[in-house]
């Protein structure tokens, strides 16, 4: 009976003596695992806040390789100014169109400024891309594509106002939408000058 209650006490001991050690190096072991995820998780962090950086770098460095000269900031100014002036003349345009009495030869007066501007417009616009480096012109080949074909569409819808001028009862609706398509692109074409103007730093 002494032996098994002797057996009983040795067995405790050896248990209680065992067993905490064992749990301290399970902890230490996970301890151990989980410091390197902190680490590479604080080096994927600093890693995109260097590639972010590194990016700022390059597209400030396009900008500088394509930085316009003064008299193309200039021409981009010119051209952003009288795009606004078309814009507000075919406005002005849709607008009296909507009068109960509608004015046909007020309308060919509008229509011939507007046209008279564009001309003006298109002769700056030429010089501009003529100016443009080679680098220049790569760079933004996509906003002069985008340019060319607004211009053709603008000069399609002036062609269609015309069209409907020359008529001898020119129908008011008509001019009046043909009017608001060219006061829409003209707003799109402002805004490709001014998209230019900050992609070769020319301010706004």
């Amino acid at each position: 009976m002494r032996k098994t209650i002797l057996s009983i006490v040795v067995a405790m001991a050896f248990c209680a003596t065992f067993l905490p050690a064992q749990g301290r190096s399970g902890g230490g072991q996970r301890g151990a695992a989980q410091g390197p995820r902190t680490t590479m998780g604080q080096g994927q962090q600093q890693g995109r806040q260097v590639g972010s950086a590194a990016g700022q770098v390059i597209r400030q460095q396009d900008r500088d390789r394509i930085r316009a000269t003064d008299q193309q900031r200039d021409r981009l100014r010119t051209c952003d100014q009288t795009a606004d002036q078309i814009r507000t003349q075919a406005r002005e345009m849709a607008r009296d169109a909507r009068a109960p009495q509608f004015n046909a030869d007020q309308a060919r007066q509008q229509r011939d400024q507007i046209r008279q501007r564009l001309e003006t417009m298109q002769q700056e616009h030429a010089q501009l891309m003529t100016g443009l480096s080679t680098e220049q012109r790569e760079a933004l080949q996509n906003r002069i594509q985008n340019m060319d074909q607004i211009r053709e569409r603008v000069n399609t819808q002036l062609q269609q106002v015309d069209a409907e001028l020359a008529q001898n009862n020119p129908d008011a609706k008509l001019v009046r939408e043909r009017a608001r398509d060219m006061e829409q692109s003209m707003k799109e074409w402002q805004k490709q000058y001014r998209k230019m103007q900050s992609d070769m730093g020319a301010g706004a």
